[in-house]
């Protein structure tokens, strides 16, 4: 009997020990160590994917909770302002003090489309110890000829071939682009994957899409095509004035869908319309017409906001 109360009263005490935990961390900092994460809609995979979180990416913990077989999830923020629900395994939490990952010193921006972080500078015997889409910032120590160490969020050690990205100063601004350069930049994904909710080239969504572009394009906008439709740093521009780099924007009672022109009558989107992949359509198309909802202009050097 006593064996039986001395059990249930640990058990009890973990319960409490394990909730005064995660409470705790409701407010705090952590990084993404996930290549790529996703986020949902709720504390459960079983719900709506509504974005995903990228490798090396700081969030904020603004709530805890357990779900109905005792898994730890963070409702998290992303530097966007994007909210949703993230599996606790996904992110490490900083330490008191502890700086933000790779928001100081030397930093190495990925430019591949996906590059591939090793345990040593090998390619031929080993499994990657991590993917890194493009975009993901990374700590790095001295480069050399071909490979430049790093160091992972998780804090684990690697090697990430040179030619995969460009070695920067943290922290830094990515140059504005012209249009014609914003063009090249998105055709560079032509073919890859449609996925709700996605904002890698694993698989990405329309507004996923438009924002990734947009950011390495030098223009940080926000995630969902309804919200950068109304973003109040965008210009309004009148149809049959649609030029490179503009967004476009389809829908009927609301906005459902991103593109962004590449010429004045051509757009690159990712959908699943005639075919699930990122691909090239002409706005001039009667379906395209009919659900045609407007056109917002970005100007240079400029963040929106909501």
């Amino acid at each position: 009997m006593n064996k039986k109360i001395v059990f249930w009263c640990s058990a009890l005490f973990l319960i409490l020990l394990s909730t005064s935990l995660l409470a705790q961390t409701e407010g705090t900092r952590g990084v993404v160590i996930q290549s790529v994460e996703n986020m949902f809609s709720k504390p459960s995979s079983k719900v709506d994917v509504v974005s995903q979180a990228l490798l090396g990416t700081t969030v904020k913990i603004l709530k805890t909770e357990k779900d109905d077989q005792g898994k730890d999830w963070y409702f998290i923020e992303t530097p966007d302002t994007y909210q949703g629900w993230i599996e606790s395994r996904a992110v490490r939490l900083y330490q008191p003090g502890e700086k933000l990952y790779a928001a100081s010193g030397q930093v190495m921006e990925v430019t591949s489309l996906m590059a591939f972080v090793y345990a040593t500078p090998d390619v031929t015997k080993q499994k990657p110890l991590k993917m890194a889409p493009i975009s993901t910032v990374l700590e790095v120590g001295q480069p050399e000829e071909r490979w430049v160490p790093v160091t992972l969020p998780c804090g684990h050690k690697g090697f990430i071939q040179a030619g995969d990205g460009e070695i920067k100063q943290a922290p830094f601004k990515r140059p504005r682009l012209a249009p014609d350069q914003m063009v090249v930049q998105a055709k560079r994904f032509l073919g890859l994957p449609y996925l709700w909710g996605g904002t890698s080239p694993l698989g990405i969504d329309c507004s996923g899409f438009a924002q990734l572009i947009y950011r390495l394009s030098g223009v940080e906008i926000l995630r969902d095509a309804d919200i950068q439709f109304t973003s109040s740093g965008l210009i309004e521009i009148p149809k049959g004035q649609e030029k490179a780099g503009d967004l476009i924007f389809f829908g009927g009672k609301s906005i459902t869908h991103v593109g962004m022109m590449i010429s004045d009558h051509e757009f690159i989107h990712a959908t699943t319309h005639d075919k699930p992949v990122v691909q090239i359509s002409d706005l001039r198309d009667a379906y395209w017409q009919r659900i045609y909802q407007g056109c917002r202009r970005a100007p240079a050097e400029k963040k929106i906001e909501k």
